[in-house]
């Protein structure tokens, strides 16, 4: 699913109260019917409708000329783009309270049968601005076409061994290692795990990094099974195994950590400026240098933080996150929806009132392009939605554009924004 929206302007506020009209019998059939037929349309437009599909569509549209002639306006491009804008003007929470109000009046019972009957060119073109959103691949052009090579990223890493080896863990051939202490490292489907093996040969903790290149994730499981999913544009440092009375780790970027519990060993995560230690929980962390904040996002558990500089100390307890300012050193605690900062883990990118620099500085770190902003002011402009990561750029570009707000242009993989 991909949506983005203009903050305060829903896409498809006008799916949910339509479904809810308080008919019955055919009336009822009737206004399930608009809605299959809106989805029908959509799919068509998007090139996602199945052969199955096409037939009831076909179907539709034979039963008269006036759903033939609703199809042709409906699928005109420029069409589209006008009912969406005229779309965003209208107020879906006011228009269903003062709609509902009217259903429930018994004089009113035979507009609301004459409304349905009528209903066709009102309602599937409503339903079509929010459906089409979520079929959206497009083929219409050449400018979407060539926007079609911009790809997400996939699974690939470098590991750096203690002896400052540097391997490519995209080579399908390997898929284990064996470290100089005895311990066996094993690589497989985008997943690098570490056996303890006990060994004579262990006199000093090895180190190793993991880092993930632009356009990367990797899954990492240390040596006492916890795991880490660590993000693009990012370094993990370890040891390959942990000592007897502590375990920990060093980032740069972003990573999510999904701890073991081990009371006798604390695990401790380092990163520039701040320390966070834990006992066994999963939180995200995310630390990178070209941003002035580090984001430290608790999911269940409970964590310690201190800053290095003031070692001060907060706890956090799940759903709150911490955010250090780095200039000034200063740490807030507010509550969050988590989902939007570690859905990136489940291939999900979630943006809450977010300025389109800082959307397409996530983006970038996952997708392959460049992008550039024509003038200051566009950087600000602030948008809310989410998208899969690993889908094709295309929508988000058309919805952003579709809000009126934002124009783009492309020339190989570059994006500029107007």
């Amino acid at each position: 699913m991909d949506f983005f929206t203009k903050k305060g302007h829903p896409i498809h506020p006008v799916l949910i109260p339509i479904t809810y009209i308080s008919v019955e019998g055919d009336e009822m059939k009737q206004i399930h019917r608009l809605i299959r037929v809106a989805d029908l349309i959509a799919k068509y437009i998007c090139n996602q409708i199945n052969p199955s599909e096409k037939e009831d569509l076909n179907a539709w549209k034979n039963e008269s000329a006036k759903n033939e002639n609703l199809f042709d306006k409906i699928i005109d491009w420029d069409n589209f783009q006008n009912r969406n804008q005229t779309y965003k003007s209208f107020d879906a929470e006011q228009a269903w309270e003062q709609f509902s109000t009217e259903i429930y009046k018994p004089k009113n019972r035979f507009r609301i049968m004459t409304f349905i009957r009528y209903a066709a060119a009102i309602m599937i073109p409503l339903l079509i601005v929010g459906s089409v959103l979520f079929y959206f691949i497009g083929n219409q052009d050449d400018t979407r076409r060539e926007i079609a090579s911009i790809n997400p990223g996939t699974q690939n890493a470098i590991i750096v061994l203690d002896n400052g080896e540097n391997i490519n863990l995209e080579d399908e051939k390997l898929n284990q290692l064996v470290e100089k202490d005895g311990s066996v490292i094993r690589n497989e489907k985008g997943q690098l795990s570490y056996l303890d093996v006990k060994s004579e040969r262990r006199k000093k903790l090895l180190q190793n990094s993991l880092i993930v290149p632009r356009g990367g994730e990797y899954k990492l499981i240390l040596s006492d099974g916890s795991v880490v999913y660590v993000n693009s544009v990012s370094k993990l440092t370890y040891p390959v195994t942990f000592s007897k009375s502590k375990r920990e780790v060093t980032l740069e970027g972003e990573a999510y950590f999904e701890i073991e519990r081990d009371e006798n060993r604390p695990f401790f995560v380092n990163i520039n400026g701040m320390k966070i230690e834990v006992l066994g929980t999963s939180f995200n962390v995310k630390a990178y240098s070209d941003e002035d904040e580090i984001y430290t996002t608790l999911v269940e558990g409970k964590i310690k933080l201190n800053t290095i500089k003031s070692n001060d100390e907060w706890i956090l307890t799940p759903e709150q996150q911490a955010v250090l300012e780095k200039n000034s050193n200063k740490v807030m605690v507010r509550n969050v929806d988590v989902q939007q900062f570690v859905g990136w883990k489940n291939g999900v990118y979630s943006f809450t009132d977010q300025s389109l620099e800082d959307i397409m500085k996530t983006l970038w770190r996952w997708y392959d392009f460049e992008y550039e902003f024509a003038n200051d002011s566009v950087r600000n402009i602030h948008f809310e939605g989410g998208l899969n990561r690993y889908e094709n750029i295309i929508p988000v570009l058309e919805i952003m554009q579709s809000t009126g707000r934002i124009k783009y242009k492309i020339n190989g993989k570059k994006i500029t924004f107007m």
